[in-house]
Formats: structure tokens, sequence, C-alpha cells
């Protein structure tokens, strides 16, 4: 036998299911209420107890979980053109952790910042420029970002030629930023893996933070990846027979 726990964290249910790898086979399966205000590792500890007394006490090889427990990141999108900034956006967020709640393009204005400060983002994404396109957008975006009052994250995904330009903008003004490659290297070229990574590198971040988790976590074997992100790779893991 080769038992592996398997966990998920939601945000109402904590689920746990044993499997045996050797034989592709489903040992048991037990759950609990998520206890957000009392720690999580009270709902994993209770359904773990029940668990156990299903089908006894494993010895696992691995304890591996993934979690939605402290909710979707609230994303804003900022890049050249409206229409593809939302693509990308939306498409780099499915299964990541995020869901957009807002785009913008072209050079933001003052009222826009407002509205984005209204919005109480947890992330944004900040595009704009094919590599070796248009500059003066996100320059002026990020400039604008920089005096700002906003202090959520920023994943910077724009023009390659300014992207450092940008993060330097956005660093000496206390901003917390994450350089990734251009979402939008070339016309009709969508290149969302980068930006999909650095989202649920900062959902997983915020995951870990979640009261409690990080004393569940040193009884797991890690918290591998956001919920959504789990069941989509699921899928496709099934779609091709692995």
């Amino acid at each position: 036998m080769k038992p592996y726990l398997l966990i998920d964290f939601g945000s109402t249910y904590t689920k746990m299911t044993a499997v045996d790898l050797d034989q592709a086979e489903i040992l048991g399966t037990a759950s609990s209420l998520t206890t957000v205000e009392d720690g999580l590792i009270v709902g994993y500890r209770t359904a773990l107890e029940k668990l156990e007394k299903r089908i006894g006490q494993l010895n696992y090889e691995q304890r591996l979980a993934c979690s939605s427990a402290a909710g979707g990141l609230k994303m804003v999108a900022i890049g050249l053109v409206p229409e593809l900034t939302v693509e990308a956006a939306k498409r780099a967020a499915m299964g990541a952790g995020a869901r957009v709640i807002g785009a913008y393009g072209f050079e933001l204005s003052g009222a826009e910042i407002e509205e984005i400060i209204s919005l109480q983002p947890d992330l944004l994404l900040l595009a704009g420029g094919t590599d070796g396109g248009n500059k003066e957008t996100i320059l002026h975006n990020a400039r604008l970002l920089a005096g700002s009052e906003l202090t959520v994250p920023v994943i910077i995904a724009g023009n390659k030629t300014v992207a450092p330009t940008v993060e330097e903008t956005l660093t000496k003004a206390g901003k917390t930023c994450y350089r990734v490659a251009n979402v939008l290297p070339e016309l009709g070229k969508l290149n969302i893996e980068p930006v999909q990574a650095e989202i649920r590198e900062i959902f997983l971040k915020r995951i870990i933070q979640a009261k409690g988790l990080d004393q569940v976590e040193k009884l797991i074997d890690g918290i591998t990846m956001p919920t959504p992100m789990a069941v989509l790779s699921a899928a496709e893991r099934t779609a091709i027979g692995v």
C-alpha cells in the first residue's frame, strides 16, 4: 500500500480523501466545517479524527493540500487596449485563485485611480504594449500608481523594454512588485502562464496567512495550489488519461 492524504481547505468545509496509489483506489473520505475563526487546525483535526475512525491510522507517504479558505483574490487589470487586457486577465486568473473585478485601458486618469481604490482590489495586473511597442502608456500608469494610496501587490506584465523602469518607479514608491514576461508580447499572441504562476504564488501566500493555516502547514507536506487550479489540473489530466 502507498497511502496519500489529500486535503481541501475550502471556505465552508475542510475535506479529506485517503487514497492508495499502488491500487489506485480511494480508501476513505471525511469532512468537517472549516474553522476560520478558531483556527483552521481545529477543522483539520476534526476531519482527520472522522477519517481515522473509518479507516484507522495510516502512515501516509505524503499529506498534500489545496485551499480556497481565504477566498479568491480580487484583481484589477490595467493595460493598453481594454479588450485585450480583459481577455488576458481573465485567462490568467482562471484557476489561479483570482477573479477580475475591473479592467482599464489606455492612460489612466486621476478619477480612474480613485475608482480603482474604491474597488478595494487585492492585486493589480499592470500590462501595456507589445515587446518593443508602445512605452508611454505603461510608464504613465506606473507613475500614477506610484503616487496613489494603493498598497496592494502589482504584477508587471507589459512591454519588456520598459518593464524594469516600471518596476523601479513602483518600488521606489514603496509598492510591492512582481515583474514577469509580457502577457501580450506581440499582437494576437497571449502569454498568460507567467502571470498565472505569479497570481498562484500570491494567492498561496495569502492562504498561508489565513488564521491558523501556518499551524496546519507544519502537519502536512505542503499546500500545493489553489483549489480552482487543482480542479482544472485534474480535469486536464482526466481528459488525456493520466
